[in-house]
């Protein structure tokens, strides 16, 4: 065997402790341990949280817990780079502490380790029974034994054999050469934040959530074309997933971003002027002055445009396009920097203060003459209302209280483009010719939102 280099120093990393700590029935003396010469003591990485019913013994790790490890282990596992001995595993059977077994023999076996034989399981370990975790350890033979278990039974195993107090957190490993009263620590690391790849996990969850709801709506639509709030409701959810998509754009690997966005404002295009329609023709049956034959002319206009969005969107190309749009959800694509470090929440509420900031600013140098600009700024205020709603569990819930503060700007910028809106619809329906009467009412219709606009614009 190939000894381990005394001089090698401690890896050191932030401390998370499991929520659950388990109990040590056999506190012996484990001063000397006979067996392999090197024994690294490792803890089970991050586990998900006891279900309803669930026995702990089930308990697997969580998404944030696979990954942290899988990021990690080889940089926890530099100071054996060298290494020339036998490597085995000795695992508690819990299906956590199993887990990690397998994660660990694959970046073992990654760095070219001879690693001997199955992953060697230990009742004990889970047990918590000292004595025979002892005897377990003795009859491995190797040179260098990894020992997968749980808290407190590592840490006590630790401090018995070196005489250190070492917190082990979730993943954590502690490296010690084992000769007898001799036993001392020679390297340790304290393991992976898993919260920090916690915040990928959470956000494809919110993502594959808004994808689904996109067909959700889409087949809502589809039973009711007529009822305006399901083309709405479906409108609302394709934005929402643009702008959240917009808001991982940090993260995400740029060409799947820019894919994502162009087939979704290329489906939410198809159904922008039918929404503008709608908008209109319900300002119409709001209006006591309208008579029946200008709602019904500006029902018939949808009705048309409906008819058309609806052949659009049960197209085979469509069909095939929000299909590549839910793969690509499926199969998010982090940078390379988010895969190996993770995504701490404090970076990602940072995004969101500075977008807000922006917007804000935005907000008060507004003129609502700049129609371009005006149009924008709405965009941008329903983009971090989506945000921070769908990514509330990420953000905090003073992120939603900032998000409705933008809301009510939203609304007013919304109105005044509506009105914007209406006026081209009205140019465009007298330019194709109408009834006399009809035209007359639309004629009064767009010098209404053009007081409205007079009045806007003047008081801004």
């Amino acid at each position: 065997m190939t000894p381990l280099n005394d001089e090698l120093s401690n890896e050191e990393s932030s401390f998370e402790s499991d929520a659950v700590k388990d109990e040590v029935e056999d506190d012996a003396d484990l001063e000397s341990v006979s067996g392999p010469a090197t024994i690294v003591l490792m803890r089970h990485g991050k586990a998900k949280q006891i279900e309803g019913g669930q026995a702990d013994f089930d308990r697997e790790l969580s998404d944030a817990g696979k990954r942290s490890l899988r990021a990690s282990l080889e940089q926890m596992l530099s100071p054996l780079s060298a290494f020339k001995g036998s490597v085995a595993i000795m695992s508690s059977p819990a299906a956590r502490a199993l887990q990690t077994s397998v994660l660990l023999l694959n970046a073992l076996e990654k760095l070219g380790l001879d690693v001997s034989g199955d992953i060697a399981v230990s009742d004990a370990l889970w047990e918590q029974d000292a004595y025979d975790v002892r005897e377990d350890v003795s009859a491995q033979q190797c040179d260098l034994l990894f020992v997968v278990g749980h808290n407190p039974c590592i840490e006590s195993m630790a401090q018995q054999l070196t005489g250190a107090v070492i917190p082990c957190a979730t993943g954590g490993m502690i490296a010690i050469q084992n000769s007898g009263h001799d036993s001392r620590l020679i390297w340790f690391s304290q393991g992976p934040i898993s919260r920090n790849w916690k915040t990928l996990s959470k956000v494809e969850d919110v993502l594959e959530e808004c994808s689904k709801n996109i067909q959700t709506r889409l087949q809502a639509f589809f039973d009711d074309p007529d009822d305006i709030e399901t083309m709405h409701k479906l409108r609302v959810s394709i934005r929402t997933l643009r702008s959240l998509i917009a808001f991982v754009k940090p993260w995400q690997d740029v060409k799947q971003n820019q894919f994502l966005q162009n087939e979704l404002r290329q489906i939410v295009g198809h159904t922008s002027r039918l929404r503008e329609l709608d908008v209109f023709a319900e300002q119409v049956r709001e209006s006591e002055e309208s008579s029946q034959e200008l709602i019904d002319f500006c029902d018939e206009a949808a009705a048309r445009e409906r008819e058309r969005v609806s052949e659009i969107l049960r197209s085979k190309s469509t069909a095939k396009a929000l299909s590549k749009i839910d793969k690509q959800i499926r199969h998010f694509e982090w940078k390379k920097r988010c895969l190996d470090e993770g995504l701490s929440p404090s970076e990602f509420r940072a995004h969101f203060d500075e977008m807000t900031g922006k917007l804000g600013r935005d907000i008060e140098t507004l003129r609502l003459v700049d129609v371009e600009r005006t149009h924008d700024v709405r965009k941008k205020a329903k983009r971090a209302r989506y945000s921070a709603e769908n990514f509330e569990q990420l953000l905090g819930e003073d992120a939603v209280d900032i998000a409705k503060g933008m809301t009510a700007h939203q609304d007013n910028l919304g109105a005044v483009c509506d009105a914007r809106v209406n006026i081209e619809l009205v140019n465009e329906f007298l330019s194709q010719g109408v009834p006399s009467p009809v035209g007359l009412e639309l004629s009064l219709l767009r010098a209404q939102n053009e007081t409205f606009l007079y009045t806007v614009l003047r008081d801004s």
